[in-house]
């Protein structure tokens, strides 16, 4: 009991800043947390990063949308995904349920939400013939601002399934009556349910009397030591990672190609302009290492790893000569391969008039110096010729 008084002083869901898009770049405009919260003010955008507050309910809905794994709840994928594995039985339907929904259930969540592309196959790995999500219709309930994100996971698991040649029929939506679900517990489960101690967690949350010092931390501002620090760090997205080595472990047929629309897709296709530079800002700010740079005698290379990338768009918005682009489909089968691609590969070269190295064939200027020359010209043209620069 005192660890669950100790668990129960902790907030629902954590945040490791490292991973967040908004803390490692001031640019990008990535709300995924918020857009799902059902919670009014229990997501808080600060200067740098993002603050989960003491008005959220724990439906893990944020950490299932955050791309890069970010939010941890405080129930753990890991020790969920082992309540799964306890739960399967080879050959059979699973079946997930949320707290409105009717019907026998192997795993019963506060919201479907939580559930995430790893969990939601965990049991066709383990030998499950087919995983079924119990939908009692979202418009009536509480946390339905994070419907939306819950049959992502479920389009995403399709297209994965699809791609691993099993079919998407593998998951899928079931329709049900509202009411009240009946968990189907294996006999090795104890009396205290895993829901139980979960709500207990929460409860105990809220009901505490810790001290203002804890109940007001921010874990959303910056750490002690420094920004640039902390950037550089090279952290695996657990969320990613744990995805990945599902992947490697299902009973996949063939793997094909299956295309996808990049928007709302935790993945992305990238591809560079003639602007790069080789200024290594991308690769430096990329918060899953899906970019990686070489150079060997003159020579710059940037690599791409697709199977890491997250789609967050932080080398898009980041980069200052607006080289990145994310291309507008993705094919996910790249989570199995895992190919490498090199996405530029030129000499470097040395601009005359700023000193900077640029990337390309020699010339005495850098892009952005031939630019502004280009600028100072139309300028004079202007001003020779009549009329007033624009």
């Amino acid at each position: 009991m005192n660890n669950l008084v100790e668990i129960g002083l902790q907030r629902p869901v954590s945040i490791e800043n490292e991973l967040c898009s908004r803390y490692r770049c001031t640019k990008s405009a990535c709300s995924a947390c918020a857009d799902v919260c059902p919670v009014p003010d229990a997501v808080r955008f600060l200067d740098q990063g993002v603050e989960i507050t003491d008005a959220c309910v724990a439906c893990g809905a944020c950490a299932s949308a955050c791309p890069n794994g970010a939010l941890r709840p405080i129930e753990s994928d890991a020790e969920l995904a082992t309540t799964i594995r306890s739960q399967v039985r080879p050959g059979t339907t699973f079946r997930i349920a949320c707290g409105r929904a009717s019907g026998r259930a192997d795993l019963i969540l506060p919201c479907l939400s939580r559930l995430t592309e790893a969990l939601l196959l965990g049991p066709i790995r383990g030998g499950a013939e087919r995983v079924e999500l119990f939908d009692p219709g979202c418009s009536g309930c509480g946390l339905k601002k994070a419907a939306p994100q819950w049959q992502n996971v479920l389009a995403f698991s399709q297209a994965l399934c699809e791609a691993a040649g099993l079919g998407t029929d593998r998951v899928a939506r079931v329709g049900v009556p509202a009411g009240k679900p009946v968990e189907v517990r294996s006999p090795s489960e104890t009396v205290s349910s895993r829901r139980a101690i979960f709500r207990a967690m929460v409860d105990k949350w809220a009901a505490s009397d810790a001290p203002a010092a804890a109940r007001k931390a921010e874990p959303g501002k910056m750490p002690l030591e420094s920004f640039r620090q902390a950037v550089q760090q090279r952290r695996e997205s657990p969320k990613r990672m744990d995805l990945l080595q599902l992947l490697q472990t299902l009973p996949v047929a063939k793997v094909a190609s299956k295309t996808v629309p990049a928007a709302n897709t935790p993945l992305a296709d990238l591809e560079i302009g003639r602007q790069c530079v080789g200024c290594n800002v991308c690769e430096t700010l990329c918060p899953t290492g899906a970019l990686r740079h070489r150079e060997e005698s003159g020579t710059y290379a940037l690599d791409f790893e697709a199977a890491l990338c997250t789609g967050c768009r932080v080398c898009e918005v980041a980069c200052f000569y607006k080289a990145v682009r994310v291309r507008e489909s993705v094919d996910v089968s790249a989570l199995f391969a895992r190919p490498r691609v090199t996405l530029v590969c030129a000499p470097r070269q040395k601009c005359r008039a700023c000193g900077e190295t640029f990337l390309g064939e020699p010339a005495e200027l850098c892009p952005l110096c031939q630019l502004s020359d280009r600028r100072r010209a139309m300028v004079a043209r202007r001003i020779l010729f009549g009329g007033k620069p624009a």
